[in-house]
């Protein structure tokens, strides 16, 4: 299969025809399917396909843009039209521009895909039936069911699959583009005993329909909700923390958006101003790698078609870069990092990790667990979107999980609340677990579960 370059070379020469001094087309086109079953009947079926193109233009310093879903010779016409229009208004800045053709990565003259090394389209979607995907969702749900008699209900159990082509073409020769697929199962399982309620959630996820693990799925979902049951609050005290690896992949989320050259440019992130600074433990390393074989984030471009990278963010604990795209890079004086995103054909380029992990440790969870003497294990952390700031580094949100006593659990914990800073929880690691896992629900995030020296658990 050949990639169709054709709207997009007619949008370029068209707009180099009428004054553009730079152009630059991205073109994607997705086909969603997502399944969602209650009490093993089908209660959501969706299919969705998109496709559009994003058009981004210069006069000179001035930026232009327009998109368009119709992709006919009319509409892509007005489109240039109507980004030559906005370039005629808008402010020069002459931090814009499009990249440096020694940025692209190899081979993106060619009019060819790439990314095909990578493992991020293995292509088994197309071939397997929409009644295998239903019955996928239908078993998570029953395993969850069977688990443990306490297991009462499930409050939803869900497969979802994404297909994708992303094709960019510009006025200095980048012609190039790259398919991807990735599909998932979640599951959230409701548990009950002695009129008290817990939920627990499961995933699995790969870039192939095969790779996925139902019963894995299920049996994370119904242990977690049983485990929690029998809850009850803990006094007020600063004792070691253990979270867990998905619990650990929301506060890496928090960070990788505070080292976003987006943000810190903007003055909007607690790290602006400390590049180079002690930032975590010496046993933190934060890698961003967009070149991961079958990553989530994987891709052999970024979102202006300059060449994936490896870097380190964090290296033993020391901040050693921000992640830019070409706008933010030029306006801090230094070069892209390769991170430029686009959330869709309609957006302006933004700056996004690609696959930002943790790197992990040698110790199991249950190992870090055995020496912590007493403390909290997280198991779930609420109130994340207002509770872990960026732009302030402040840390409070409400957990769930278990006491630990002598190295071991003894009862389930609920309506707790851990408070403090991003730095002063990065900075008291003293543990990394070896259970590192990548979750696409976080955007290509991996993370193993991570032992705090001390930190404040709020109860009653």
């Amino acid at each position: 299969m050949q990639p169709d370059f054709e709207p997009l070379d007619m949008a370029v020469e068209k707009a180099g025809a009428r004054g553009a001094t730079e152009a630059e087309v991205y073109l994607e086109r997705e086909l969603g399917l997502t399944v969602k079953v209650f009490g093993g009947n089908v209660e959501r079926f969706a299919y969705a396909e998109t496709r559009g193109i994003g058009l981004r233009l210069y006069l000179g310093d001035r930026q232009g843009r327009a998109y368009t879903s119709d992709l006919s010779p009319e509409a892509i016409d007005e489109a240039v039209s109507s980004a030559l229009a906005s370039a005629g208004v808008s402010e020069p800045e002459p931090a814009r521009g499009l990249p440096d053709p020694s940025l692209y990565a190899p081979g993106t003259s060619d009019g060819t895909y790439l990314g095909e090394d990578l493992e991020i389209m293995v292509g088994d979607l197309a071939d397997v039936s929409a009644g295998e995907k239903i019955d996928f969702a239908v078993d998570m749900e029953r395993r969850s069911r069977d688990y443990d008699e306490r297991v009462t209900g499930v409050e939803t159990s869900t497969y979802s699959e994404s297909t994708a082509e992303v094709l960019l073409v510009n006025s200095l020769g980048f012609r190039s583009g790259y398919r991807a697929a990735i599909c998932y199962g979640y599951v959230m399982a409701i548990a009950e005993q002695d009129g008290e309620s817990q939920t627990g959630f499961g995933f699995t996820a790969g870039r192939s329909f095969g790779s996925l693990e139902a019963e894995a799925a299920s049996d994370e979902a119904a242990s977690m909700a049983v485990d929690l049951l029998g809850a009850r609050q803990v006094d007020t005290a600063r004792v070691p923390v253990l979270i867990d690896n998905l619990s650990t992949a929301e506060m890496l989320a928090v960070l990788g958006a505070a080292v976003s050259g987006e943000s810190v440019s903007k003055g909007r992130s607690y790290l602006a101003s400390r590049l180079g600074d002690q930032v975590a433990s010496e046993l933190v390393n934060i890698v961003d790698d967009g070149l991961m074989k079958g990553g989530y984030g994987t891709t052999p471009f970024d979102g202006e078609g300059v060449a994936a990278t490896r870097k380190k963010i964090v290296d033993s604990g020391t901040l050693s870069n921000f992640l830019h795209n070409c706008y933010t890079a030029t306006r801090m004086g230094t070069s892209t990092t390769g991170n430029a995103s686009r959330s869709s054909f309609r957006t302006q380029v933004g700056v996004s990790p690609t696959n930002i992990f943790l790197e992990g440790g040698t110790q199991t969870p249950e190992e870090l667990m055995s020496g912590m003497g007493t403390g909290f294990q997280v198991m779930e952390l609420q109130g994340v979107h207002v509770g872990l700031n960026p732009v302030t580094g402040e840390v409070s949100v409400g957990a769930k999980g278990r006491w630990v006593e002598n190295g071991r659990p003894t009862h389930a914990v609920r309506e707790v609340t851990i408070a403090g800073m991003l730095d002063d929880i990065l900075k008291g690691i003293v543990g990394i677990g070896n259970d590192i896992r990548f979750t696409p629900l976080l955007g290509g995030i991996g993370t193993p579960s991570i032992l705090i020296e001390g930190l404040a658990v709020s109860g009653k």
